[in-house]
């Protein structure tokens, strides 16, 4: 019973009370500095959830890659949850690579990973979410089928879009597509930059969302100190992907919409830049930032979502220079210490386990150790267990081991068959 009481405690801090506390310390109220008055827009960016499937890890034993999806899935879904709960964003927008393998796989397995990821992230009512900006492991890159982009579309809504939220126009782009030579790939992203200046209103802030961030020069446009990873920026390209739209292209998405700020997927890690460009023959800039991963099994240590509170009230005295949006990380809780804080328990169990059953003269020796050292340093003069009658019994270790290693797990399966 002790042993229950000391895992299910444990395990529910970290899975319930440590996450709703690093969650809860993004409040936007504890960033924000709009006026009191105010009532912003909250938006929750999420980029690249990737959601592990039987083929991320190929060559791995069936029963680790089931482990390892049932843990992923369970960091995606718990977290998620208590931003839906105690950030309670209006709008929640995710910048694509939803699956890992999305675009390798036949209908029939595609649909039982969408039906997953609606359980993995389900909407919450009267908030709107929005997942139809496609990644690179959803639809592919340099090699894209038309069906598996139209499937995406079909399901997830047109990755070719904008919506009016907070006074802001935000603007969502498929770059990847915009990209392909094909035509019958990049002919609607392309009809739709060409177009999208007769759709939206010019008195409106533009805000840009896309997952392949824009070209940038990494020996000048150095990413900031909240990034993970040592060195500079990726710019390079592999097997169905490419880590930044090609500079011509980028430059011309730039000039078309003259975002206010962007912000892309893709690299999992942060990358905070400014990209200059020319518009109507003057220089301009727009703040782009690459959103971090949500997911645990993205590379990083920690994963996390980009805030967005938009406040765009009428205002006659506002100038061009009028900041009308704020930005925040918020990272997600450490997805790896909880499991060695488990491990560090299970083998203080095993140690005091195999002490007591199959070394009872040695824990009857670091007991007496024990009582001599409290005699000479606290009142105390012995301690409340007595060893002098415990004989050897290794089918009694065996027994409470099986015990020990049965208890954790399925506290853990109690915390995961939500899912």
């Amino acid at each position: 019973m002790v042993s229950f009481i000391t895992w299910f405690m444990l395990i529910h801090y970290f899975e319930r009370t440590n996450t709703r506390s690093v969650i809860n310390s993004c409040h936007w109220g504890s960033w924000e500095t709009w006026e009191k008055d105010a009532q912003p827009h909250r938006v929750a960016l999420v980029a690249d959830p990737q959601i592990v499937d039987d083929h991320s890890y190929a060559g791995r034993p069936r029963l680790l890659d089931y482990l390892l999806k049932k843990v992923t899935d369970n960091y995606l879904y718990r977290n998620h949850k208590y931003v839906q709960s105690y950030l309670d964003p209006d709008t929640v927008i995710f910048l694509g690579d939803l699956f890992d393998g999305g675009r390798e796989w036949e209908n029939k397995m595609w649909y039982e990973e969408y039906l997953r990821f609606n359980r993995i992230f389900p909407k919450k009512i009267n908030r709107r979410t929005i997942n139809s900006i496609p990644g690179n492991h959803d639809i592919g890159f340099e090699s894209i089928s038309p069906d598996v982009v139209n499937r995406f579309r079909t399901f997830f809504g047109e990755p070719n879009d904008y919506i009016v939220i907070g006074n802001h126009s935000i603007v969502m782009l498929d770059t990847i597509s915009l990209s392909h030579p094909n035509p019958e790939i990049h002919t609607a992203p392309t009809a739709f930059l060409e177009t999208i200046n007769d759709k939206l209103n010019p008195q409106l802030p533009r805000i840009l969302l896309l997952h392949v961030p824009l070209y940038r020069f990494t020996e000048t446009q150095a990413c900031g100190p909240l990034r993970e990873k040592s060195g500079p920026f990726p710019v390079q390209k592999g097997k169905q992907y490419q880590t930044v739209i090609e500079y011509e292209i980028s430059q011309r998405i730039l000039r078309t919409i003259h975002p206010e700020i962007a912000f892309a997927g893709d690299d999992h890690d942060y990358c905070d830049i400014n990209q200059p460009y020319i518009y109507n023959g003057k220089n301009k800039i727009t703040r782009e930032i690459a959103v971090k991963s949500a997911a645990m099994s993205s590379g990083i240590k920690r994963p996390a979502i980009q805030l967005l509170s938009l406040n765009n009230p009428y205002d006659p005295r506002k100038t061009d220079s009028t900041l009308t949006y704020q930005t925040e990380m918020c990272y997600m809780p450490d997805p790896y210490f909880p499991f060695k804080i488990y491990l560090g328990v299970f083998l203080v169990s095993l140690t005091l386990t195999s002490l007591m059953f199959l070394y009872p003269r040695k824990l009857e020796e670091y007991v007496r150790k024990c009582e001599l050292f409290l005699r000479q340093n606290s009142p105390v003069t012995r301690l409340p267990w007595n060893f002098h009658n415990i004989q050897r019994d290794p089918t009694g270790f065996w027994i409470h081991m099986g015990i020990q290693v049965t208890i954790p797990f399925f506290i853990l399966y109690l915390y995961y068959i939500t899912i």
